[in-house]
């Protein structure tokens, strides 16, 4: 083997007897190939020299009738890449390319009209990636068979890309392959019963030689059993009599005769002992056959109607004639041997030793386990074609997120799949919506993973994301969707003025594609004044990179904390960040979840807000029972004036609440009404309610309250639940109504602020355990040991009567949803910290 000269865009030449090989390629691979290998295999006749680029070394090529060489060399092709090949016949021999797949196949052909001399072509094998074997012809004989590998650019084929079908093989149970693609991979023996025909004719069609020499072997010497049959016939011609015959004889005693004092019988039941091959391994190995007779039957039937019907053309010849001639060979031995007289086979509770250890049965055995279960992708024995990397890196995606989920949640639906399994093909549905539904064991809201979502039409151009995870959140009605796209594309020069950063990133155009799927993906909802509304919160490129740590630094991944719009690296050793933000956004509260998206200008002028301010609910208790019946049956209520400071009026609405320790452990707060009146008044006008004597308070003034009805809080409240108390109750308390609509225990009602609200609200979400602290002037939160005080315009996290994280309360208001992740990431690292 010779080196080619440097500069050659000569990638192979390959000399034989009858013919020459030429590859060429104008262009070079950018990237680092000193640790990786490629295999290049050649069998053929008369092989006389092979020159390969990027290799140093010389291996003499002997020049047999017939030879097999395989060569560890640098990789040399790549996906993306043109390749012209050019064949020569040396003698004037008429020339065939072959290629499994009819897109390669007829890219190569005569260079000139009728001239088959000279054959040529520009191959491209796209995004296809493994094995593409090519098969060389004289004069119909075939002359060189030539395997190559096809490596991808923007991943590791030796690591990334196997471990990505190893995650696909995990989670479906077949391989994604399609009988038709451009290049294959090798598969080594699985453990699942295999169904697909595709698969089926291509393992055979690589062991049959190895089948039928196992076969061959049986019937040249068969597994065969001595009988003893028995047969009545004259006594003078039974040779053996056995205990059977002595029994037969004392049944039938009319049959002997006494002469001249001897007892004679006329006739004998002999015993004869006769070689059969009916035995239990031969009607396996005749069932076998037929097997394998019948799927070569089908598999003719069905590729033959899905070249027709699916892929619009006319069956391969070639694969036609291999499958008619291993049938027509099978058919041959199996009736005319003695096979043809072996009774039908019934299945043994277990299997024979003769299976195990005899030669030919042993061989046989083991081809039919390869026939008969499923595939795992890797090896170097079966030829198999897969998907092409880009769409690989698209399935891969889907089912890594589909296994990340299924990790931490409750996986309630598994239709992730849906696959064409009585073709000629089992693969994911492209352009076909696959979903799988998760819920959140602590929250109780499900997790929609969809790939493909065939709804999303918009009022210009539809749109069609890869993948789209729909988050439910309680309180509201509304959907929150974000889209994962899997582009199989990455800027690896980012010198050019037009990209945003320095550090290799996704490319500017599907960034660009990511603000169109947020921005024009709508729902039309009737009942807003709006009309349409945004459906999409967040929009995230999937692209195959492995620094996730150089990536934390790049512009499209700052993006998406400002606008909810970027990349993320996403390879099988790369899915810290895609992890990461999966739980943010599930873990997000519907406030935060809300304020991950941009909002056009003005439309905080728009949006209602709560004046904190502003506490127009009061929350009045009872003495007793009797007080509270009175005041629901009478609408009103009453209260000392002197609880009621002067900036706390005017009251607009009253909250009854009944506490635990006056009505037997069923406190709740259930009704409220909106005040209509609220009168000044002397205690001793309030006659509904009979003065205490012990208190004689008749002249001092009270605010009666008259109410225009008494509403249930259920049919209001977030919940649907009324508010419970946590403790024996207040005296007199003030609330504002979005706190009395968005509460569930009493202390809730007592939050200050905005910030104060949206911590406990994110605080809660992480954990049910919180217990609320209010000493009139600063409000705290309890996590377990962990406490949280608002305090002099900071929240300090306490832990161990030490401050382990401070927050500025004004940054917490600008993005609430980080500032919590940080403070939570905190709490996590000090917890590790005492831990070791």
């Amino acid at each position: 083997m010779a080196l080619l000269p440097t500069g050659s865009d000569k990638l192979l030449e390959i000399s034989t007897e009858k013919l020459n090989v030429v590859i060429k390629s104008r262009r070079n691979w950018q990237g680092d190939t000193s640790n990786r290998s490629s295999s290049l295999v050649l069998d053929g006749r008369n092989i006389k020299e092979v020159k390969i680029a990027a290799t140093e070394e010389d291996i003499e090529c002997e020049n047999f009738d017939y030879a097999h060489y395989e060569f560890e060399i640098p990789p040399i092709f790549f996906e993306q890449t043109d390749y012209e090949i050019i064949i020569k016949s040396n003698d004037g021999s008429q020339l065939s390319f072959w290629n499994e797949n009819s897109s390669v196949k007829d890219r190569v052909g005569s260079a000139y009209d009728g001239d088959y001399t000279l054959l040529s072509g520009v191959l491209n094998f796209e995004n296809t990636c493994g094995y593409s074997y090519f098969e060389i012809s004289a004069d119909g004989v075939r002359c060189l068979s030539i395997r190559i590998e096809v490596f991808p650019s923007k991943i590791t084929y030796k690591e990334d890309y196997q471990k990505m079908i190893d995650d696909i093989s995990e989670m479906v149970s077949e391989v994604a392959i399609d009988f038709m693609q451009k290049t294959y991979q090798t598969f080594k023996l699985g453990d699942k019963q295999s169904t697909v025909l595709s698969v089926y004719f291509q393992i055979l069609s690589v062991i049959f030689n190895d089948y039928m020499n196992a076969v061959n072997r049986i019937i040249s010497v068969p597994h065969h059993k001595l009988i003893t049959e028995h047969e009545v016939v004259p006594y003078y011609k039974a040779k053996r009599t056995d205990k059977t015959s002595i029994n037969w004889l004392r049944k039938r005693q009319d049959r002997m005769v006494i002469s001249d004092g001897v007892v004679a019988a006329e006739r004998l039941l002999t015993a004869k002992k006769q070689l059969t091959y009916d035995t239990e391994e031969n009607r396996f190995v005749k069932y076998i056959l037929r097997s394998t007779v019948k799927r070569l039957d089908e598999f003719i039937k069905r590729y033959t109607r899905y070249a027709k019907n699916v892929a619009g053309g006319e069956p391969e010849e070639k694969v036609i004639q291999d499958a008619q001639r291993m049938k027509r060979d099978v058919k041959r031995v199996m009736h005319s041997s003695f096979l043809q007289d072996v009774s039908e086979y019934h299945a043994a509770k277990s299997m024979s030793l003769v299976f195990g250890m005899a030669p030919g049965y042993r061989e046989l055995y083991k081809c039919y386990l390869m026939l008969s279960r499923s595939l795992s992708v890797n090896g170097d024995i079966f030829k198999m074609s897969v998907k092409d990397t880009a769409l690989l890196y698209e399935y891969w995606c889907f089912i890594k997120l589909f296994s990340i989920l299924k990790k931490e949640y409750k996986l309630v639906s598994p239709d992730i799949v849906k696959v064409d399994n009585n073709g000629i093909t089992v693969t994911l549905v492209k352009g076909h919506r696959s979903e799988a539904r998760f819920i959140n064991p602590n929250t109780g809201e499900h997790i929609t993973l969809v790939y493909n979502p065939s709804e999303q039409k918009t009022q210009t151009v539809n749109q069609r994301p890869d993948n789209v995870l729909e988050l439910e959140k309680r309180g509201t009605d509304v959907a929150y969707k974000y889209v994962f796209d899997a582009k199989y594309r990455i800027e690896k020069d980012p010198s050019s003025p037009f990209y945003p950063d320095d550090k290799p990133g996704p490319k500017v155009d599907d960034i660009n594609t990511m603000h169109r799927y947020r921005d024009s993906i709508v729902y039309e909802n009737r009942e807003s004044k709006f009309m349409f509304e945004k459906t999409m919160f967040g929009a995230y490129i999937l692209f195959p990179y492995d620094d996730e740590e150089q990536y934390k630094n790049h512009r499209f991944y700052k993006s998406i904390e400002t606008v909810n719009i970027g990349g993320l690296p996403f390879l099988p050793g790369s899915t810290k960040l895609v992890r990461s933000l999966l739980d943010d956004l599930i873990s997000d509260s519907k406030e935060s979840a809300f304020e991950r998206t941009t909002l056009p200008a003005g439309i905080e002028e728009k949006l209602a807000k709560v004046d904190w301010d502003k506490r127009e609910v009061l929350i009045g208790t009872f003495r007793s029972p009797e007080q509270f019946e009175t005041c629901y049956q009478r609408r009103f209520y009453y209260v000392p004036k002197s609880m009621v400071s002067d900036d706390r009026l005017p009251i607009h609405y009253v909250a009854l609440y009944q506490t635990n320790n006056k009505f037997g452990d069923k406190g709740e707060i259930r009704y409220y009404g909106e005040a209509i009146r609220v009168a000044l008044v002397k205690r001793s006008s309030i006659t509904e309610v009979p003065i205490n004597p012990s208190r004689n308070n008749g002249d001092e003034p009270y605010y009666r309250i008259t109410v225009r009805g008494w509403k249930d809080i259920t049919d209001t409240n977030e919940s649907g639940e009324t508010i419970k108390p946590l403790e024996q109750g207040m005296a007199i308390g003030f609330t504002n109504m979005f706190l009395l609509q968005h509460s569930d225990v009493v202390p809730e009602l007592n939050i200050k602020s905005e910030e104060e609200y949206r911590f406990y609200r994110e605080l809660k979400r992480a954990s049910k355990d919180v217990d609320i602290a209010d000493d009139k002037t600063d409000i705290g939160f309890k996590h377990g040991d962990t406490y949280f005080d608002f305090h002099d315009g900071e929240i300090l996290v306490i832990k161990d009567n030490k401050i382990i994280h401070k927050c500025a309360i004004n940054e917490f208001a600008k993005r609430p949803g980080s500032s919590f992740r940080m403070i939570t990431y905190a709490m996590k690292s000090k917890m590790i910290t005492d831990q070791q």
